[in-house]
């Protein structure tokens, strides 16, 4: 509590003791009318006016900037440049700035932190750089700051304090795993089925690589009519077979009303299958995913694989919320509209759903025609052991996922 406090200014428990101990001193002075009692009292009045002066002109004219990713995965090194610039005459000393980093979007428990960054010295018309790393194990979309900056100095009897409105955001992505060979042969098997997802591209779409003798069927527009003419015999250009991969993926993010650390952590290892997926396929060329977050709010990104829509489906992901509502039926029945007919679904969720429920999916098979597309729908489930055998998270010894660390070095 703030026994006195002027413009940011407050007194500091030590100035407590000296206020006390100097009240002390008047009060004797003037009950034994002492006067060498109150010229003492005068001097020890000099040194709380003094420490006003110099901390309430310490943090006039500082001006705070900061330096961040604009996102991070989830237990990933995070580095953060706060820089101070002093643009005053005068070298201010024993700064101490401390920074917020507080969930706004995304998971199931919010978390606030609070990081004391401290700087010794700040030369006149100077700027310092002081850097402080961090760990965030859990993903979301969080705000950096404002800052809040703190000074004492010189002699600890006062304290001046303000708040600076730099702020920030910070997109943490979800925790990245590996996909096992498992999975990648569950893919091959899946897309060998639907022979429209293992397309051969035409001519404008193929890469050509060479030339050959014509074939029976072979389009007319494929004759190379230059070296039919040297030859004297039809030849056409060859291209190669590209083969498309046409994948949708539903994150099914429920977590019942009253949910365990369990419950959870199979949230979070369907989240994080999703984000490992959607990395892994931007290395794929060609490839068309649709993504559909179901949380409290459902969000879809769909189309051919590029660096911005990697970009939006991760960010979909680190913002997405656990909801106790059951929606899979409605995110189903979109994906199963919206999707190409020769997509495989795949649906992670963290509890166990059989497509056969008529009850759960009741809208879903009172529809003849989307009944008919249940048969390329798979449940991968993080409450069965068996997701281990396409899912691998990667873990680290010694830290808390719940946790998140700092350490601030100048």
């Amino acid at each position: 509590m703030r026994l006195f406090r002027f413009r940011g200014v407050s007194i500091t428990p030590e100035g407590v003791y000296y206020v006390l101990v100097l009240l002390f001193i008047v009060t004797g002075a003037l009950i034994r009318n002492f006067q060498l009692l109150m010229i003492l009292a005068c001097m020890m009045v000099g040194p709380l006016v003094y420490n006003m002066t110099v901390v309430f002109r310490a943090l006039k004219r500082l001006r705070f900037s900061r330096k961040l990713p604009h996102s991070v995965c989830a237990g990933d090194p995070l580095l953060i440049e706060l820089m101070v610039e002093n643009t005053t005459r005068k070298n201010t000393y024993a700064i101490v700035v401390e920074d917020q980093v507080r969930l706004l979007e995304g998971g199931a428990i919010k978390s606030s932190e609070t990081v004391d960054i401290f700087f010794a010295r700040i030369g006149n018309h100077a700027t310092v750089v002081s850097t402080y790393r961090g760990q965030i194990n859990q993903r979301g979309k969080y705000r950096i700051g404002p800052l809040r900056t703190t000074t004492a100095f010189p002699l600890g009897l006062l304290r001046n304090s303000f708040s600076v409105d730099v702020i920030d955001e910070l997109l943490v992505y979800p925790k990245m795993g590996r996909l096992t060979p498992q999975w990648k042969r569950l893919i091959e098997i899946e897309q060998t089925g639907f022979a429209a997802s293992r397309r051969q591209h035409g001519l404008l779409e193929g890469d050509f690589y060479g030339i050959r003798d014509w074939r029976a069927g072979d389009p007319r527009q494929w004759i190379h009519w230059r070296t039919s003419a040297k030859r004297g015999q039809l030849v056409v250009r060859q291209f190669e077979k590209q083969n498309q991969q046409d994948i949708s993926v539903i994150v099914d993010a429920w977590i019942p009303k009253k949910p365990s650390d369990e419950d959870l952590d199979r949230v979070e290892t369907a989240i994080s299958m999703a984000a490992t997926i959607v990395s892994d396929l931007a290395a794929i060329g060609g490839c068309h995913l649709m993504l559909v977050c179901n949380g409290t709010k459902t969000s879809i990104v769909s189309g051919t694989v590029s660096q911005s829509m990697i970009l939006e489906a991760l960010g979909n992901l680190a913002t997405l919320t656990p909801v106790s509502s059951n929606q899979l039926n409605d995110a189903l029945s979109q994906t199963l509209q919206e999707s190409k007919h020769s997509s495989k679904v795949f649906i992670l969720t963290p509890r166990y759903v059989d497509i056969s429920d008529t009850e759960m999916f009741e809208g879903i098979w009172r529809d003849t025609q989307l009944r008919s597309e249940l048969g390329r729908v798979n449940v991968l489930s993080s409450a069965e052991e068996k997701l281990d055998t396409y899912f691998v998270m990667h873990t680290e010894d010694g830290l808390d996922e719940d946790s998140t660390l700092w350490e601030a070095q100048a």
